[in-house]
């Protein structure tokens, strides 16, 4: 069985290909309330918004050593030029600090700062919180 689309189209849709366009809208409808609703709560709490947040996330994983630019760069979705702008952001407001790699002088370590740690910990309940209101567990 086919579905026509709009009043104007021409385009028929199976009833297979319905469904998973409403499963995508789903899916979407899902992400978009929630990372609205993170992104409110960690800019209005701690002035960051969701994607420094998930850079900090990433960051506060590397207990033992401090992360390489270039490993972050592997575990984010973001390109190499926002990551570096996000970084930036993140320095300047004194929740991260770079240095040069020991072992490699072209290569930059990022790591919390305490007071880096102190947000960190502060927005991972609030974001925690927002993800268990919103997916509802």
């Amino acid at each position: 069985m086919t579905k026509t689309v709009g009043a104007h189209s021409s385009a028929a849709v199976s009833e297979a290909e319905a469904g998973l366009v409403e499963q995508w809208r789903s899916v979407q409808d899902a992400y978009l309330r929630t990372s609205n609703a993170i992104e409110r709560e960690l800019e209005s709490k701690f002035n960051i918004g969701c994607s420094e947040f998930e850079i900090l996330d990433l960051l506060a994983e590397y207990t033992e050593e401090p992360c390489r630019m270039k490993d972050l760069t592997l575990v984010s979705p973001l390109t190499q030029s926002a990551l570096s702008r996000i970084v930036d952001r993140l320095e300047k407001a004194g929740l991260v600090d770079r240095a040069a790699c020991t072992d490699d002088r072209r290569s930059m370590n990022v790591m919390l700062t305490d007071k880096g740690c102190e947000v960190y910990t502060a927005a991972a309940k609030t974001q925690r919180a927002v993800l268990k209101d919103c997916l509802g567990q």
